[in-house]
């Protein structure tokens, strides 16, 4: 709640998402205090809908939200030249971003909002979503979805969309995301906010989350409350642009109501912490008040409202809900429409304060009246019987208008996913894939919609098999048949990462129970004929050394003069290395400057040299075979000028360049110590929890991706194109894919799920 500016209004908020929540940095509020110098330009509220992949996302989402509010606090003018300018700095910065960093593709919507005095300005470009309810009518800004085909980030400078409101008291101001439109239907979401009061506010918030099947989607309610010392205030005047310097005085900053402290602490609206800077709280002082208020109760009493004035506040929430429900009632009871119209209430503002009540005269003690016997006995009886039918009949009549509503918004819905479903077919008849992939994911999403509202008919069942055809059909999606029986399968501890397979030894790290496993396979990869168990696990001793956490395994082959067998290497937390062969079984691997390691979360093996991804040094180290181990030290295989960021590496891969996958999806690529330009082909929907990959040894050859969020194998070659994905057949033998292996020797593609171990042969 904010008084800072000489509003005569406070703001009282409520937010769809708790602080702790990523995508609550979409939205936020900033009401300076009366301290602050920015306190003359009023409360600015802004909302960003950030879409699209990017390695600096969260960055970017902070960024605009900082040029919002910089540039609306320091710039100079009219109040929509300052938004507009707002946006289009917005604009340039993610412009700017993507230019940069080639694996970068964001969007974005902008929603602004100021509140200077008592007026209100909105500006917005590409999505977001604004609906104010004031004086019995709902504002929709911007007032149709096309506006959101242009959002800010592109070639393409934004259109900037102004809105102007007086603000009245009991205005109710909702900033959400466009996708609140698609997860319930605007007589909900439009019914609500018309009925939003700052006493009810979380409660709203509560129901609109329960018609969303609680979904996490920013938005924000704001509703205006005139403050006690601004109801006798003149009216002023519109403000004339911006003053171009924030070092004026503060104005005066009254004190709120008390009866929003008496909310539990839960409940009470709260900043972004860094959108108000921490102040001393000021003492109470007391605020002066007319005679006739004074007289009556002290200011800072809690005053019950009367029954009438709960039902002035009821007819005040009917006439904004747009007359239906006074329309309801009056074909139900004809009278209540005359009586109604015959009253004129005034209208009703914050607490009411009831008259002092005279003590009545005494009375003579209570004296029940006679029973009632005749016609008037009946009568009763009669009314008694009615009145329960009456009311059954009422919810019933209700029930089955709201049903019929229903039924008919499921059914458009359903229209427009056929329509989008013929749209997408449009397109692939004209090889625009992009156009056909976007129209397929709308149709799935109304179907969805209509499923939840009204349930799977015949209609729709056909069209979620016609659009499950067509988009198997644009994204090449190729059925794996041999999964029915697994090499090996784990138990329900078990934690399974990484493979290696070298001929028919197949090597397993389980990060579940910290081993690494053994299996050595039939020549044909159809069974597994020896299962030696754990080789290494946490916590054994080799040559005095403890093993540590295991992170990694890489396969080390036979260097002349060097080592004489093949081996597996295998990584602990402690950044020891082990060697293991059947014959030797483990030894420790000696490393120069091993002291230096910090934190070494990956290693590879290429040309007979090691390769240490070094996260906390953001450095590769490259150790070259040299005496009886590593012993000289390592060189830095990153150029100086290169500024790698290896914190969330996922898997780590050499085919003479060096390729990282991190965390967030991205695929990094560098050739001799400089990063190249490389990026992924996104026609695939790239998830960003893709969790490992397999790197064909071949110029011309394939990259394997593990997309354990959809249980598929995304195929791209090694210039980024997608190529096509892989899927169980007919079963849920992915689920839970973990980590791939490529033996091109063999051509087999080892699949590592959660549970168990599969051995594919590659698709032609």
């Amino acid at each position: 709640m904010s008084n800072g500016d000489s509003s005569p209004f406070d703001s009282f908020l409520a937010f769809f998402l708790d602080d702790d929540d990523s995508r609550s940095r979409g939205i936020r509020a900033v009401e300076p205090g009366q301290a602050d110098a920015q306190a003359q330009r009023g409360n600015f509220y802004s909302l960003v809908e950030l879409m699209g992949e990017s390695p600096a996302r969260s960055q970017a989402l902070d960024e605009i939200q900082s040029i919002l509010q910089q540039t609306y606090y320091t710039a100079g003018g009219p109040l929509s030249a300052v938004l507009a300018e707002a946006i289009q700095n917005a604009h340039a910065s993610l412009a700017g971003l993507n230019r940069r960093i080639p694996a970068s593709d964001l969007r974005a919507g902008i929603l602004c909002v100021a509140v200077v005095h008592n007026h209100l300005m909105m500006a917005s470009a590409g999505p977001g979503l604004a609906l104010l309810a004031t004086a019995g009518r709902l504002d929709q800004f911007p007032p149709d979805p096309s506006y959101f085909a242009n959002p800010i980030g592109g070639s393409t400078p934004p259109t900037v969309a102004i809105y102007r409101h007086q603000v009245q008291d009991g205005d109710v101001l909702f900033l959400g995301e466009s996708d609140w439109i698609l997860i319930t239907n605007v007589k909900t979401l439009g019914g609500a906010i018309v009925n939003t009061s700052r006493l009810n506010r979380f409660d709203v918030v509560d129901y609109l989350r329960q018609q969303s099947n609680q979904a996490q989607i920013p938005g924000m309610l704001m509703v205006f409350h005139q403050r006690r010392d601004a109801l006798t205030a003149a009216v002023q005047t519109a403000p004339r642009g911006l003053p171009t310097s924030v070092s004026a005085p503060p104005p005066v900053h009254t004190l709120p109501l008390e009866s929003e402290y008496t909310r539990p602490a839960a409940q009470r609206p709260s900043l972004r912490p860094t959108d108000r800077p921490p102040a001393q709280p000021a003492a109470p002082t007391a605020r002066p008040l007319s005679q006739e208020r004074t007289a009556v109760v002290p200011d800072n009493a809690q005053q019950r409202i009367s029954a009438a004035a709960i039902g002035q506040r009821l007819a005040q929430a009917a006439a904004r809900s747009g007359g239906w429900l006074k329309g309801m009632a009056v074909k139900i009871l004809p009278e209540a429409g005359s009586r109604a119209a015959a009253q004129n209430p005034p209208t009703w503002v914050g607490s009411v304060p009831e008259a002092e009540i005279a003590i009545p005269p005494r009375i003579p003690p209570f004296a029940p009246p006679p029973p009632t016997r005749g016609s008037r006995a009946r009568l009763f009886v009669l009314l008694a019987v009615l009145i329960p039918l009456l009311a059954f009949a009422t919810v019933g009549i209700l029930n089955l208008r709201e049903g019929a509503v229903t039924q008919a918004e499921g059914v458009k819905l359903v229209d427009q996913a056929e329509a989008q479903l013929a749209k997408a077919e449009q397109a692939l008849n004209l090889d625009d894939k992009a156009a056909a992939r976007s129209a397929l994911n709308d149709a799935q999403r109304y179907l969805n919609e209509a499923d939840a509202l009204i349930g799977m008919s015949e209609r729709s069942r056909g069209l979620a098999q016609s659009i499950r055809t067509e988009m198997q059909k644009l994204m090449n999606v190729r059925s794996l048949y041999s999964l029915d029986f697994p090499l090996a399968e784990f138990p329900a501890d078990a934690s399974p990462q990484r493979v290696i397979v070298f001929d028919q030894e197949v090597y397993v790290l389980d990060s579940g129970r910290q081993i690494v496993e053994h299996f050595r396979t039939d020549p044909g990869r159809a069974i597994v004929e020896e299962r030696s168990g754990p080789i290494l696990k946490e916590g054994d001793l080799v040559e005095g050394v403890t093993v540590g956490r295991l992170v990694d395994i890489a396969w080390q082959p036979r260097i002349p003069g060097f080592a004489d067998k093949a081996s597996l290497l295998i990584l602990d937390r402690n950044n020891n290395i082990f060697h293991y062969n059947r014959v030797d079984e483990a030894t420790v691997v000696r490393l120069a400057d091993a002291a230096q390691l910090q934190s070494i979360a990956q290693l590879e093996t290429y040309n007979g040299r090691l390769y240490l991804a070094d996260e906390q040094r953001n450095q590769i180290l490259r150790y070259s075979p040299a005496g009886l181990g590593y012993d000289e030290p390592p060189d830095n295989w990153f150029d100086p000028q290169v500024q790698a960021n290896l914190a969330g590496v996922v898997a780590f891969a050499i085919d003479s360049d060096v390729w990282l996958l991190m965390e967030n999806g991205t695929l990094l690529r560098y050739s001799q110590g400089r990063q190249l330009p490389f990026s992924l082909d996104t026609s695939a929907g790239l998830t960003g929890r893709l969790s490992d990959m397999a790197l064909s040894s071949l110029p011309e050859g394939r990259i394997y991706l593990a997309d354990g969020s959809q249980d598929r194998i995304l195929v791209f070659d090694k210039l980024g194109n997608y190529i096509e994905q892989l899927q169980a057949a007919e079963s849920n033998a992915l689920q839970g894919l973990r980590g791939l292996y490529l033996d091109e020797v063999s051509g087999t593609l080892f699949i590592l799920t959660q549970t168990s171990l599969y051995a594919h042969p590659l698709p032609n």
